[in-house]
């Protein structure tokens, strides 16, 4: 039976290259001189150390955006020298925030959308393994958000940490 020419058409063209998730230049797994980049030519600063589990590197810090009085904090989760996990967190005002969801939802299409009591709200894209999430609640007068990558390949790859044997 032949195939119909639509399925023949749609068999034959080049499969679109997706955008790697990311937010203000951020992408999970990106290397992290690439991060440390983006926050010291942003005027922000980083510093890291190791964390518990010595595969892992913490690292904290601020951006400062000239839409929020605030800087950004940063955290990042570095593995094998890449960012496994960033988040970065403030307090925008409710029409920025909005703006971040129809940005993100223009680039990587529509997020799953889930509305939790205490009026938080999350937007999430999944994509090649790799997420981007947006959490958004109400405090006070003020509006608390923060952007979360997670590069999953990098967490997947760590495994369960060693345990130490009894001395």
């Amino acid at each position: 039976m032949p195939v119909p020419l639509v399925v023949a058409v749609l068999l034959s063209a080049p499969l679109q290259e997706l955008p790697p998730l990311s937010f203000l230049g951020f992408r999970a797994g990106m290397p992290m001189a690439g991060a440390i980049e983006l926050i010291r030519t942003g005027g922000g600063a980083l510093s890291c150390r190791s964390s518990s589990d010595s595969r892992i590197r913490e690292c904290t810090g601020s951006l400062p955006t000239r839409r929020i009085a605030r800087p950004l904090t940063v955290l990042i989760s570095s593995v094998h020298d890449s960012a496994a996990v960033i988040v970065l967190s403030g307090a925008p005002s409710a029409e920025l925030a909005r703006g971040w969801i129809e940005d993100l939802t223009i680039d990587f299409g529509e997020p799953d959308h889930k509305v939790a009591p205490a009026s938080q709200h999350t937007w999430q894209w999944v994509r090649r393994s790799r997420m981007l999430r947006v959490n958004a609640r109400t405090a006070g007068d003020s509006l608390e958000a923060s952007v979360t990558l997670t590069h999953g390949p990098l967490l997947d790859g760590l495994g369960a940490p060693k345990r130490k044997k009894p001395d």
